[in-house]
């Protein structure tokens, strides 16, 4: 899982990098920029029906990449460090939405995309598998031409349990992770 993780990484930076590096005509169908704010961590357990949740605050920072696929129509991926402390813990995590975005207007851009999260503690994630998928959904608005406010939140649709853990066994038990962002957006 590191192994696929630390890829995604290099690949996705090496990207960038690439193409930050082009002087082309085409430099105004890409942008790239870094983004940060508030993020909530939520899990929630399903238990043979039953159903219990628990959130955790943090705050994320992150880097993204816009290309123009039409006048409406961009594609955002991302790579973004979270971490999430509760009662004196802290849990990091890295997710990397891909999402297409749609331009409603000049400044108001909706979108929807997969993200995929990994935790980052091992000790965090014990008893859970440390790869999910989520679907993402949200909304920006541009305050000027480079910066921007965004808000989204992602649906776990992964279990996160894992199958190993014995004191489950008998029961139908389910965990998956939700994620809430806030914050702002800088586009150079």
């Amino acid at each position: 899982m590191k192994k696929i993780a630390l890829s995604v990484i290099i690949a996705f930076v090496s990207v960038i990098a690439m193409n930050a590096q082009e002087e082309t005509n085409t430099s105004q169908n890409q942008k790239f920029g870094l983004r940060a704010g508030y993020s909530s961590f939520i899990a929630k357990v399903k238990v043979d029906g039953a159903s219990a949740s628990g959130d955790a605050s943090g705050f994320y920072i992150g880097t993204f990449a816009e290309f123009e696929l039409s006048d409406k129509f961009n594609l955002q991926p991302e790579i973004t460090f979270a971490n999430y402390s509760e009662d004196g813990e802290s849990s990091s995590v890295l997710l990397v939405p891909v999402l297409v975005e749609f331009k409603a207007n000049n400044e108001l851009g909706l979108y929807a995309g997969p993200q995929f999260d990994y935790l980052l503690n091992e000790e965090d994630s014990e008893g859970l598998k440390r790869l999910g998928v989520g679907l993402s959904i949200g909304a920006s608005y541009d305050i000027s031409e480079d910066v921007f406010i965004d808000t989204r939140y992602t649906f776990g649709l992964t279990d996160r349990l894992d199958g190993d853990v014995e004191e489950f066994e008998g029961f139908n038990v389910k965990a998956k992770i939700n994620y809430f962002q806030v914050g702002l957006g800088y586009r150079f």
